[in-house]
């Protein structure tokens, strides 16, 4: 971006907020990773190009003009409507979240290489999959965001003392090993150390779901037709580790858990 008074920039649209009469204030994604607030004028009005260029999953490349407290978008020019998103119930539940995280995660003049990249590989990935499938890639697009962002929770390892996750699956008894998790000190902590550290108790198969996400490409995840149970159960954990690491509480996430669409 450049540092004159206009400037041009590739966003994704995250969330639109009612100004005045017919104005909008646009929270976008720029290319770079960054936080973009920006002024539509008369962007609600029914002859306006705005409706249908920066609609909500909206990939777009649009002027802006810097101004006193709010930049002002002008001239967009639509690069991916992302349909199959804002065409099917399922997955305009199941995409919400990837939205409503970002919106609160990204920051102004704060690039993040990769996550403009990471977020609309995501929502290109709804195209086409069966329903049941879709929670899988908003769980892998969270556990990504984390280890994107620097706040990965340690999933495999012992934080206190390193002992790995397969080894006390593997010394368990009954196929719903439940392990200790701490989300104060940001992982798995194994049964030697669990009474040093505070702790919750948490399915070991959700830990090893959620390394799987991380580890794969959207591509494979969905060659893996993860169940739909596990699916939800990464989000769970994605959920609290939310709310209990970054203070972010998701309207979006928490209506995806509750529709009962899948």
């Amino acid at each position: 971006m450049s540092a004159g008074p206009n400037y041009h920039a590739t966003v994704l649209v995250l969330k639109k907020t009612k100004l005045g009469e017919a104005d909008l204030i646009l929270t976008m994604l720029a290319g770079d990773g960054s936080l973009i607030k920006a002024v539509a004028k008369s962007a609600r009005k029914p002859t306006s190009s705005f409706a249908t260029r920066l609609d909500l999953f909206c990939e777009s490349e649009v002027m802006l003009v810097r101004g006193r407290n709010l930049d002002i978008a002008r001239e967009p020019q639509l690069l991916n409507s992302h349909d199959a998103v804002r065409a099917n119930v399922a997955a305009t539940y199941a995409a919400a979240p990837i939205l409503d995280c970002l919106a609160q995660v990204a920051l102004p003049e704060l690039p993040v290489e990769h996550l403009y990249a990471m977020a609309t590989s995501a929502l290109a990935h709804f195209d086409g999959v069966v329903e049941e499938y879709m929670p899988a890639i908003t769980a892998a697009f969270l556990i990504k965001l984390f280890a994107l962002l620097g706040v990965r929770p340690v999933l495999d390892r012992c934080i206190s003392c390193g002992k790995a996750l397969d080894e006390t699956i593997q010394a368990s008894k009954g196929s719903d090993v439940l392990v200790a998790f701490s989300f104060l000190d940001g992982g798995y902590v194994c049964g030697a150390c669990r009474n040093t550290l505070d702790c919750v108790q948490i399915e070991a198969e959700s830990l090893r779901w959620a390394q799987v996400l991380l580890g794969a490409t959207f591509d494979e995840i969905l060659a893996m037709k993860v169940p739909v149970e596990a699916s939800f159960a990464v989000l769970h954990f994605c959920n609290r580790w939310l709310r209990e690491t970054q203070n972010i509480n998701s309207k979006a996430l928490n209506q995806l858990l509750t529709c009962g669409l899948f």
